[in-house]
C-alpha cells in the first residue's frame, strides 16, 4: 500500500515536472521571438501612431505610455478628440462625442484592473517577481490555428488567455476576464501584421480595427500627456 502511495506521488511529481518544463519553453520562445529579454526590459517609453476603422470610417488613434507609470490613449473623429489616462493611482476618460464635457474620474477598482496595462514588458516576462501566475491549458483553435493557450491570473485580479502561434510564438489573441463594479466582463483582442522596430522588438501593427503606422521606443514623452489640466 505504501509503495503504491509513493509511486503515485513519484508520478505525480514527474508530471508536474514536466508540464512546468514545457512551460518555461513556451516562455521561454515567446520573449525570444518578441526580442529577448533584455531588449523587452530595456524598454520605457512607447509611441504609436495610427487609425481605427468604424463602419468603413478611420479616425486617428495615439497612443503614449511610459512604464510602470502612466498611459494616454486619443481618438479623434468629427473634428472632436477623446482620451482615456491611466497612471498608477488615477485614471479618467473624456468622450465628448456623446455631449461629455469634462473627464470621468475611473474607479479606484477599474485602475486596479488596468494596472497591468503599464506593464510595457508584458506579463509574461518575470512573471513571478510581478505576482503573477502562469498555467498552460489545452490547446485551443484560433481561425484554423492549433495555438498554444496560456491562462495568466494577474496579480491585480484580472485573468488573461493568451493564444500563440506554435510555428512563430507569435501572441495571435487574448481575452482577458475579471469583475469590474460588480459586473463580470470579457474582452478579446486579435493581432495581426507583426514587424519588429529598429530596436528589435516585435509589435502586433494590427489590433482588431486599429492599425498602427508607427511604433517609437524610448522617445522622451512631456508629462503634461499624463494630465487632464491643458
Amino acid at each position: 500500500m505504501k509503495k503504491t502511495v509513493f509511486l503515485l506521488l513519484l508520478a505525480a511529481l514527474c508530471t508536474t515536472a514536466f508540464t512546468q518544463n514545457k512551460l518555461d519553453n513556451i516562455l521561454e520562445k515567446v520573449i525570444e521571438t518578441m526580442g529577448g529579454k533584455e531588449k523587452l526590459m530595456s524598454v520605457k517609453t512607447i509611441k504609436k501612431m495610427g487609425n481605427g476603422e468604424s463602419q468603413g470610417v478611420k479616425y486617428p488613434v495615439n497612443y503614449y505610455a511610459v512604464h510602470n507609470l502612466s498611459e494616454r490613449t486619443d481618438f479623434s473623429f468629427n473634428g472632436l478628440t477623446g482620451y482615456q489616462i491611466i497612471t498608477k493611482d488615477s485614471g479618467f476618460n473624456f468622450s465628448p462625442f456623446g455631449g461629455m464635457t469634462t473627464p470621468e474620474r475611473m474607479t479606484a477598482e477599474d485602475i486596479k484592473l488596468s494596472s497591468d496595462e503599464l506593464d510595457l514588458e508584458g506579463s509574461l516576462l518575470n512573471y513571478k517577481a510581478k505576482g503573477h501566475t502562469v498555467e498552460l491549458m489545452e490547446n485551443e483553435d484560433i481561425d484554423g490555428v492549433d495555438a498554444i493557450q496560456l491562462r495568466v491570473n494577474l496579480k491585480n485580479g484580472k485573468t488573461i488567455f493568451y493564444f500563440i502561434d506554435p510555428d512563430t510564438y507569435y501572441i495571435i489573441r487574448t481575452t482577458a476576464k475579471g469583475v469590474s463594479n460588480g459586473q463580470e466582463f470579457t474582452n478579446t483582442s486579435n493581432y495581426y501584421n507583426f514587424k519588429k522596430t529598429k530596436e528589435g522588438i516585435l509589435y502586433a501593427y494590427t489590433i482588431d480595427n486599429l492599425t498602427f503606422d508607427t511604433i517609437e521606443i524610448n522617445i522622451p514623452l512631456d508629462d503634461k500627456l499624463f494630465s487632464t489640466k491643458k
